[in-house]
């Protein structure tokens, strides 16, 4: 095969288009991926955190039995074919901030389907205040998202699968029986392009609701070695660091980093914990693909033969993409039909 024809051309290397890329590889499918290497994407920001327990009221994550195994299964494949742990579990310590809280809580122990996921674990000594106690969420994981896309990109170029352009919408050529962009040529595209896909005439109109997130990397005094959710949240990073976050801005999306978010974040780590930001290493931003109905935006683009749409997961796409990914594969391939509420806005 001349090394312009490609089974697919995916229009961005961020999470969503690493992890589509490599399932559709792993299937016997060429792909051909092209990336601007755009700063603001939120799977070079984020912590990669994998929580099945979110919100006030202490929710399990809807569909999150099926996302996690898919989830686990992928990160493990990836792991063997670029050499590096991605996935770790990681112990997880809850602070219940109020007696609304606890009563949720305990109405979840007392849920079948909750047992397996949450536990009392008393006071924990990093929180200043342990009035209600604190709750040990389970099956929490960390993805190590930055090094996946690292290692993707140089995996991806060793199999001259990988284009490093910006995209200009105008020069992608729609023809008959295949797609070209730039003498890359196939039989369908895919647009993976995160918070970018609001500039894409064919995407712009679909319903995101775009969240700016600021995470900053710490070196603290008195940190454990777990994880610290109290609203915030501290996960250990590499070389001793500390993630410290995050926010959310629905108006502002620029990416500048705010040292008022700065001073918000340092400020609650000050009031709930006796744990002390000594060092702030870095402080990036990210925006985050979410979009109004919270589902993800996935099949055809009407008006475009073999355009396809693999966006808006959101903050939680180190734990759902790899599950949409297959669902994507499996109608790309074998016609499987997808849930409406992925489709209806394409």
């Amino acid at each position: 095969m001349p090394a312009s024809e490609r089974d697919f051309i995916i229009i961005g290397q961020g999470l969503a288009g690493s992890i589509l890329a490599i399932e559709l590889i792993k299937r016997g499918l060429s792909v051909m991926v092209i990336d601007n290497a755009h700063k603001g994407s939120s799977s070079k920001v984020a912590a990669g955190i994998i929580n099945p327990i979110t919100g006030h009221r202490l929710n399990l994550t809807e569909g999150f039995v099926d996302y996690f195994q898919s989830a686990k299964q992928f990160y493990l494949y990836a792991e063997r074919i670029l050499d590096e742990s991605f996935i770790s579990e990681i112990e997880q310590s809850r602070l219940i901030k109020n007696q609304g809280q606890a009563n949720y809580f305990d109405e979840r122990l007392n849920e079948l389907n909750y047992q397996s996921f949450l536990e009392v674990s008393g006071e924990n000594s990093s929180f200043k205040q342990n009035e209600f106690g604190c709750a040990t969420i389970k099956k929490t994981s960390l993805v190590d998202s930055k090094s996946l896309l690292s290692l993707s990109r140089k995996w991806l170029q060793n199999q001259d699968a990988y284009l490093q352009a910006k995209i200009e919408y105008s020069e992608i050529n729609f023809g008959e029986n295949e797609i070209e962009y730039r003498g890359a040529k196939a039989a369908k595209l895919i647009f993976c392009e995160g918070y970018q896909a609001t500039n894409n005439p064919w995407l712009k109109s679909l319903p995101f609701k775009l969240a700016k997130g600021e995470v900053l990397t710490v070196e603290a005094k008195n940190a454990p070695e777990s994880m610290l959710s109290w609203g915030n949240w501290l996960v250990p990073g590499k070389n001793k660091s500390y993630k410290l976050g995050s926010s959310y801005d629905w108006n502002d999306t620029s990416l500048n980093p705010s040292d008022t978010v700065k001073q918000k974040l340092l400020g609650s780590l000050e009031l709930h914990t006796y744990i002390q930001a000594a060092i702030i290493i870095k402080h990036e931003v990210g925006v985050r693909p979410t979009t109004t109905d919270r589902n993800a935006f996935l099949g055809r683009i009407s008006g475009l033969k073999n355009a396809y749409c693999f966006n808006g997961f959101g903050s939680k796409g180190c734990l759902t993409i790899p599950y949409h990914a297959e669902l994507l594969c499996e109608h790309m391939l074998n016609d499987r039909p997808l849930p409406e509420k992925l489709t209806k806005w394409l």
